[in-house]
């Protein structure tokens, strides 16, 4: 199912359809903005990577797919169909600013690694390297979906985003150790099932330092 949902979006991607509509509502969960719009006569929802958008706002987006009866289990809402969107942009009003001012720097920050905020906020410059960070372990879980997950803070954040995963086949670092982690940035990383990262380090290493 998830290979065929993928083959629909960068399908559909290849050939996308713009549309612009006023925001109704918008919710923020699981790495995603749920947003219901107003285009012309028609409501709906919309789903897209995290971001700010204002109530009242008109926003333009590229389809990317429709999905029916898609379950967000972060939200724990079924909506009866939801469009999958991307290259959003405000044509009437401008986005909304952070709640809480980012902190770029840490403490925990040595030569050779970055911080969780520089990740997040430069995703497109790292995507597709390696990168290193140090910080603390605040949560692990092993063997899901083959994979042990690892969740690090570092005290910095960007725009409200201040926990990294990295995914491994090693073995996982003890609860709230100092670490420094190190793996392959991805972007926009869909595992089904409403578990979005607009940012997810894989193929990871640990060591204590």
């Amino acid at each position: 199912m998830k290979k065929i949902l993928l083959a629909m979006l960068l399908a559909t991607g290849l050939f996308a359809v713009t549309h612009s509509a006023k925001v109704i509502e918008a919710l923020n969960s699981g790495g995603y903005t749920y947003i219901k719009v107003q285009e012309g006569s028609e409501s709906y929802w919309i789903a897209m990577t995290e971001r700010a958008v204002t109530k009242g706002a008109v926003i333009k987006y590229n389809e990317q797919g429709w999905m029916q009866d898609f379950h967000s289990k972060t939200l724990n809402r079924t909506f009866d169909k939801i469009l999958f969107a991307s290259d959003a942009s405000t044509a009437s009003a401008p986005q909304k600013a952070p709640s809480t001012p980012d902190v770029m720097g840490s403490e925990y920050k040595q030569n050779g690694t970055i911080t969780v905020a520089e990740l997040f906020a430069n995703r497109d410059k790292y995507a597709g390297k390696k990168v290193r960070v140090r910080g603390q372990v605040t949560k692990t879980s092993a063997q899901i979906m083959k994979k042990n997950w690892v969740h690090i803070q570092d005290g910095s954040s960007f725009r409200g985003q201040d926990d990294l995963v990295f995914t491994t086949n090693a073995k996982m670092p003890k609860q709230d150790s100092v670490i420094i982690a190190e793996g392959l940035v991805i972007k926009d990383k869909d595992f089904g099932y409403g578990y979005f990262y607009p940012v997810i380090v894989e193929e990871s290493t640990f060591s204590v330092k």
